[in-house]
């Protein structure tokens, strides 16, 4: 007795693999249909759901042929997780089926291939799933060697996949570089800065002469400038190397330039000509010095 056979297999995919993952009593041919992974929307990155194909290629014998035979398909979600009997679109040659159910018929075409895309949609579990490829209805007999009439197993084959909710690449690639510039601040402002831009004391230097006044600096000042003209420091500059105060007075001809020395100390630059009483390279605290410069003597001092 003839019978009417019809035979399929997804490219690349050994027949009759036994799957052991989660149902032991299906013996058919099991395909992996890759990873699909899903982020959401931030800013101008928008998701986008892929589906995973494979290629399913399909042949009817002559008897199916001559009877001209028809077997309908549909996709079957096995997988117990909640949420997962929806969420998920089906595929045909890059186009949406219905009811995830599609008809294959002798009368269209012998054999052939189909791309079989599978869509997850977000909300559906993330992690391993899977499901079958069943036959609905046919006027068949036999479907890869399985006697669908003397047979309960109408599944043909069985689909295995994994879905994953990664974070969105411009928010990821945000926070890391935001991670990298917070801990680039913190060498920067906790290692690296005071050496390259010490910084002084706590302390004063007040000015007795030829005019009363004077300049209060702390732990973030690293330059004290003496000059006749107004000066504005950059805030950036103020932000990452430290604060420079600025002292002006049209007594300071030429600038008087003092920096962090050791300890309490101060190292004092005069311009080329002017004197400094008593003649020392760095002044110390709770001390008096003069300053002699264009004939016009300052009087400072440190505390």
């Amino acid at each position: 007795m003839k019978n009417k056979a019809f035979v399929l297999f997804v490219l690349s995919i050994a027949l009759f693999v036994i799957s052991c993952k989660e149902e032991e009593d299906y013996t058919g041919p099991t395909t992996d249909f890759g990873t699909s992974e899903y982020f959401s929307d931030f800013l101008f990155s928008k998701s986008d759901t892929v589906p995973l194909t494979k290629t399913l290629k399909y042949n009817f014998n002559d008897y199916a042929l001559h009877k001209e035979s028809f077997i309908k398909i549909k996709l079957e979600v096995a997988s117990k997780k909640k949420g997962s009997d929806k969420n998920i679109q089906f595929y045909i040659n890059n186009q949406q089926v219905i009811d995830n159910e599609f008809i294959l018929n002798s009368k269209e075409s012998r054999s052939g291939d189909l791309l079989l895309g599978l869509e997850f949609l977000p909300g559906y579990p993330e992690g391993f799933t899977y499901g079958y490829f069943s036959v609905s209805n046919h006027s068949l007999d036999v479907v890869n060697n399985n006697d669908l009439n003397a047979s309960t197993e109408n599944r043909i084959f069985k689909w295995e996949a994994n879905y994953k909710v990664i974070m969105n690449p411009i928010k990821k690639m945000l926070m890391w570089t935001g991670f990298i510039l917070i801990v680039l601040s913190l060498i920067w402002f906790l290692i690296i800065r005071n050496r390259l831009h010490p910084k002084f004391k706590k302390g004063r230097l007040q000015i007795l002469k030829p005019y009363f006044g004077g300049v209060s600096f702390n732990k973030n000042t690293k330059l004290i400038v003496f000059t006749n003209s107004p000066k504005k420091q950059k805030l950036l500059s103020k932000v990452f190397t430290g604060t420079i105060l600025y002292e002006v007075n049209s007594v300071y001809k030429q600038d008087i330039i003092l920096r962090p020395g050791r300890k309490d100390k101060i190292k004092i630059k005069l311009p080329v000509g002017a004197q400094l009483s008593p003649s020392v390279i760095n002044l110390e605290k709770f001390n008096s010095y003069t300053i002699t410069l264009n004939n016009e003597v300052i009087q400072i001092q440190y505390s």
